[in-house]
């Protein structure tokens, strides 16, 4: 009866304890298996970040376009799509215009221009973060000067020619100078007739009572005038075409 109480009490102990070293052997085997594969894996290397320039260059290879292409299309010099890709901004126009060249060449390429205009401003330390803003204060005090100056002509010659329009109007206007010779002041005479004289300006028309009378490319004039007896009165008129009138007037008094 001792020895079967023995044997049935080892016989459960042995069907409880093999599970057990099973599952630690089939882990045991698991983490064997992972440890080998861990064995054939190979890190791969993250791309690091590309620059502007890098970014444009690249989208412009892929697309196989030359910059001397890429140029007449957009509009842009050659040597600035270059500085670009190089990140020689130094080399571009001041002020926006070398941001509107990255801009217009990023959006030909299909890039967000951006965001590209971001990364690269990012990228900058305070003293270049904006070369194209720092070559505007560079030359601000350089362009101050000239700039007053070619105001200051621009004035000078609106006024100038101001100034001669009004001169011209003015003269265009104007009656024309007319002076008598003779008779140089109203008279007593027993004649009747009387030769009257004067000078003009050359483009004067002159009237003597209304009569047209021809002077020559010196403006000189003379014409013989009729007289009755007792009082003449004599008008002298000379006018230019645009002008207003000029009027002289005599009284000859015949006996």
């Amino acid at each position: 009866m001792a020895v079967r109480a023995t044997v049935a009490w080892i016989t459960p102990s042995v069907k409880i304890v093999a599970p057990v070293c099973v599952r630690e052997q089939a882990t045991s085997n698991a983490v064997s298996r992972n440890l080998k594969t861990m064995n054939h894996f190979i890190p791969k290397k993250l791309p690091l970040e590309e620059t502007t320039g890098e970014r444009l260059r690249q989208a412009r290879q892929q697309r196989n376009l030359k910059i001397e292409d890429i140029s007449k299309k957009i509009n842009i010099r050659t040597e600035y799509l270059i500085a670009l890709e190089e990140e020689r901004f130094e080399n571009l126009p001041a002020g926006l215009y070398g941001k509107n060249f990255l801009r217009e060449y990023a959006s030909f390429l299909k890039l967000d221009s951006a965001m590209l205009l971001e990364n690269w401003s990012a990228g900058q330390t305070d003293s270049l973060a904006d070369p194209f803003s720092q070559k505007i204060v560079k030359r601000h005090k350089f362009l101050i000067f000239p700039k007053i100056v070619r105001n200051a002509l621009m004035i000078m010659a609106v006024l100038i020619c101001f100034l001669y329009l009004i001169f011209y109007f003015k003269k265009i206007v104007s009656p024309p100078v007319l002076v008598i010779s003779h008779p140089e002041t109203s008279l007593l005479t027993a004649d009747t007739s009387l030769i009257v004289t004067g000078n003009t300006e050359a483009e004067a028309e002159v009237k003597i009572n209304g009569v047209l009378v021809l002077n020559n490319d010196n403006g000189y004039f003379s014409q013989t005038v009729n007289l009755k007896k007792g009082t003449n009165n004599l008008v002298i008129t000379a006018k230019k075409k645009y002008s207003r009138e000029e009027t002289v007037t005599r009284q000859i008094l015949v006996k």
